[in-house]
């Protein structure tokens, strides 16, 4: 009444294990180059008159 599922062949699995090892290296290259857009935002935000306008506000406010 259950069917039974045979196991794939080695070929398939072999496949596939590369087709996954694919994907994650460009999911590694994708988040390196995310990383790399983060930091040149942040670079450019820290470097605006706003930024260090409210950074300056939040520590006199602190008292820092």
């Amino acid at each position: 009444m259950t069917q039974q599922i045979s196991p794939p062949d080695l070929e398939t699995v072999k496949q596939r294990a590369a087709q996954v090892q694919d994907i994650c290296t460009r999911a590694d290259a994708s988040i390196l180059i995310l990383d790399d857009l983060i930091a040149q935002l942040e670079q450019n935000m820290r470097s605006s008159s706003t930024y260090r306008y409210r950074l300056n506000k939040a520590k006199h406010l602190l008292n820092l």
